[in-house]
């Protein structure tokens, strides 16, 4: 033993004690930052859970999703079909007596219930009414238009549910009106479509455009909010690039190209009448 403490120099004591005193003040630094420093990490280590964990989260939800659909929707969704179809069914071919004795019944209850009876409007309208209530003015005329699409297609009661189904459900017949409406987007593209090869009806240019110009939109559309002058030019008061305001531009400008192709037509029939030629469209 003695030897062995032979080999303990001053210089190993000393260094000994060095290292000592260096990790007991490591470990006063770390006891005086650990809050801090913990706190840090759990933050971390919950984001870096929720980023690790981000699509079993998106699977989980989608499959509650599909659930739901096929289970509870589908259901609601069933019921309110099934209610329909008999709404439909009320609304079928009667004699004229008999069509009579059920707009009678349906006055008597519109009154009883407190609801204004307008015998003018569709029938569908009135066994939508009376049937949902007086409150939601707007399902009350989406179910009628559903019925009355219906009606035109001859789509039988029994084959009512199957047939809101196949087109995309009630809200998606709502939308597609007859088979001439055109919807927002589709004028937006046609208009687009419809000027895309055209040369430009002119040019702006200035050193305060040149600001908002970007090379990044170098062939995109943009709107261009502008006020006419005296002398015939536009002073530009903003460059706009939002899409929704783009898209809304477009829309305008198929109204427009509809207005000038009405009265070109017209301008064309009237031409025709006066030559005693007659169009397909007076013919019809």
């Amino acid at each position: 033993m003695a030897k062995q403490l032979n080999f303990l120099t001053s210089s190993h004591v000393y260094q000994y004690e060095s290292e000592l005193i260096m990790l007991i003040n490591q470990l006063a630094v770390n006891e005086v930052n650990s809050p801090v420093t913990t706190g840090v990490l759990n933050d971390k280590t919950e984001v870096a859970s929720v980023a690790v964990n981000a699509a079993n989260a998106l699977s989980k939800m989608e499959a509650e999703r599909i659930t739901w659909e096929q289970g509870a929707y589908r259901t609601s969704n069933q019921a309110l079909y099934a209610v329909l179809a008999q709404c439909l069914a009320f609304c079928g071919d009667l004699t004229i007596a008999e069509a009579k004795q059920r707009g009678a019944a349906l006055e008597a209850f519109f009154k009883q219930r407190g609801y204004k009876y307008n015998p003018d409007s569709p029938l569908a309208s009135r066994v939508v009414k009376a049937v949902f209530g007086n409150i939601d003015r707007r399902r009350i005329s989406t179910y009628s238009l559903v019925l009355r699409q219906a009606q035109k297609l001859k789509i039988s009661n029994g084959d009512l549910a199957q047939w809101i189904e196949d087109n995309g459900g009630i809200q998606e017949i709502r939308l597609s009106r007859s088979d001439t409406f055109v919807s927002p987007k589709q004028k937006a593209e046609i208009a687009k479509a419809a000027i895309e090869n055209n040369s430009p009806i002119g040019f702006a240019k200035s050193e305060l455009l040149s600001f908002v110009a970007d090379a990044d939109f170098v062939g995109n559309t943009c709107v261009l909010l502008a006020e006419q002058q005296a002398d015939g030019s536009f002073g530009i008061k903003a460059v706009l690039r939002n899409q929704g305001l783009i898209n809304a531009a477009y829309t305008a400008l198929y109204s427009k190209q509809n207005e000038i192709l009405i009265a070109a037509k017209k301008e064309i029939d009237a031409a025709n009448d006066a030559d005693g030629v007659f169009t397909d469209s007076k013919s019809a």
